[in-house]
């Protein structure tokens, strides 16, 4: 290997240690601030009207484990009595691919009533699910 590629590794390798360096204590300050809003428990949550419920991949008509993780929460939410609804978010950009269906079918199979769930099929992106969400529910 040249002297030149030996100075370019040490440099790009200096340069990634550095990052790493910068990177560390501003993930610990986060994970750190973050903490005490983070609940393990459904006793633990604020009781609250509504909970959002983010999409995730779905396949065909099942959803994939992490969106079956987030539906469950939010069915223990409410059955706990946490939240009275469940306002489920997703992608439903094309007939054959629908997040919010596939979410309101595992939280009826999870005991939500059907009464209690809203579907917001225009959920691509998180920004748009909340700001549509505090102009509907915002008290």
């Amino acid at each position: 290997m040249s002297a030149l590629c030996v100075r370019w590794a040490r440099i790009a390798a200096a340069v990634l240690l550095f990052a790493a360096w910068i990177a560390l204590p501003v993930r610990l300050a986060m994970v750190a601030s973050a903490a005490p809003q983070i609940a393990n428990e459904a006793r633990a949550v604020r009781p609250t009207r509504v909970a959002i419920v983010f999409g995730a991949a779905v396949r065909g008509e099942t959803v994939s484990a992490i969106l079956y993780d987030r539906v469950a929460a939010a069915a223990e939410l409410y059955r706990a009595g946490t939240v009275k609804k469940l306002l489920l978010s997703g992608d439903n950009r094309t007939l054959d691919y629908n997040e919010p269906g596939a979410m309101r079918r595992t939280a009826l199979a999870l005991g939500v009533a059907d009464a209690d769930i809203a579907l917001d099929f225009a959920g691509r992106s998180i920004y748009d699910t909340c700001y549509r969400a505090h102009a509907i529910w915002a008290e």
